[in-house]
């Protein structure tokens, strides 16, 4: 896991959260808990490869979480994202706000 120095020189271990393959409005109840969870944290690693669905819902919540991360001085890296979530984020216009890695080659 990932890690930052926070202001006291502690170290602080990034949350991993690992989104679901099916990354719609049914499973934000699971995952909205851990990114809240990550924000207090003060770190977290996104892992989005397995995204095979996702919705505006979703997306929604992503954008959030950012937010929230960025007003709580909370680190976020990505270690992976789907073309599905790239698409998603492209098509709604959320790729400055998402940061999602770039696609790596086939």
């Amino acid at each position: 896991m990932a890690g930052k120095a926070s202001s006291k020189g502690r170290q602080v271990r990034a949350a991993a959260i690992a989104l679901p393959a099916d990354c719609r409005l049914g499973a934000l109840d699971a995952l909205a808990p851990q990114l809240r969870e990550a924000v207090r944290g003060g770190a977290a690693a996104l892992d989005g490869a397995a995204v095979e669905k996702v919705d505006g819902a979703a997306m929604q919540l992503l954008v959030a979480f950012r937010r929230a991360a960025a007003a709580g001085a909370c680190a976020v890296t990505w270690s992976a994202a789907s073309d599905v979530l790239r698409e998603a984020s492209s098509l709604l216009g959320l790729d400055g706000e998402l940061d999602l890695p770039a696609a790596r080659p086939a």
